[in-house]
């Protein structure tokens, strides 16, 4: 429901951008409107004005094309506001609608006492995402005498870049588990640097960060790891973020943290 929500916003702000522009347009276009004739195998253009309760076509030569052009886009910019401020109606009234009946505020509008007696079948994301938050994982114990530096939130993790992710993420409210352990379809398991919860879509993210790539067999194996999340369905473009680091190639944590805004928030 958020998502459909943000999506119909941003239609909305784009629809008033360019019904606006689409005024300007036709606003300093000139009188009349354009007609066009296919003559002996060559397109005329004609300007046509009203007069005496008719249109009165008058005739416009190749070295006034700049007329026909603005003639024709005068046209098109009166058709599209039509048409855009058509939908503009509609979908602000769908969203109001929509606000009005989102099943999902239900139960968050209940007391303490009511929700705890029931399922709820729908949630908002910030109750999920604090659900989703206080569920207990299973976090690696892989060579734990490496994690030695520690987040805002209290994680030990294994690397000081780690440790900006973290605290980016905590700072823009974004849910994320450290290391947690996750069962791959083909049975083996692994430990994505961060496991994020996605409020906006309501899924999981994976986060993997390779921070040594100048190393000829770090960047063998992390071919290797991306090609296996390949194989059980998690990508880049679909639930997997990752971030390099290696000689020459350091962390840009204004544009990151841009990054994380742009896709959680």
């Amino acid at each position: 429901m958020q998502t459909l929500i943000e999506e119909l916003t941003a239609r909305r702000t784009q629809l008033k951008k360019a019904i606006e522009l689409a005024r300007h347009q036709a606003h300093d276009s000139p009188d009349g409107h354009l007609k066009i004739s296919y003559q002996a195998r060559k397109y005329e253009y004609y300007q046509a004005l009203p007069k005496d309760g008719n249109l009165h076509r008058i005739y416009i030569p190749k070295q006034n094309l700049s007329l026909a052009k603005a003639l024709a886009t005068k046209d098109y910019a009166a058709n599209f506001l039509r048409c855009a401020t058509r939908e503009l109606k509609l979908v602000e009234r769908y969203l109001r609608e929509l606000e009005k009946a989102c099943p999902e505020k239900i139960y968050a509008r209940m007391c303490n006492a009511r929700q705890a007696l029931v399922s709820p079948i729908l949630l908002p994301e910030d109750i999920l995402a604090t659900l989703w938050e206080q569920q207990q994982f299973k976090q690696s114990d892989y060579m734990p005498e490496k994690k030695i530096y520690l987040t805002r939130k209290g994680d030990m993790v294994r690397s000081k870049s780690e440790v900006l992710f973290a605290d980016q993420y905590l700072d823009l409210g974004i849910p994320y588990r450290y290391e947690q352990v996750l069962l791959l379809d083909d049975g083996k398991t692994v430990a994505p640097d961060f496991t994020i919860w996605d409020k906006k879509r309501k899924r999981v993210v994976y986060h993997e960060h390779f921070g040594y790539m100048d190393d000829a067999d770090y960047r063998r194996k992390t071919l290797i790891k991306i090609d296996e999340y390949r194989r059980n369905g998690i990508y880049t473009g679909k639930n997997l973020i990752t971030t390099f680091e290696g000689d020459g190639a350091v962390l840009n944590m204004i544009e990151i943290r841009k990054m994380m805004e742009e896709l959680f928030l």
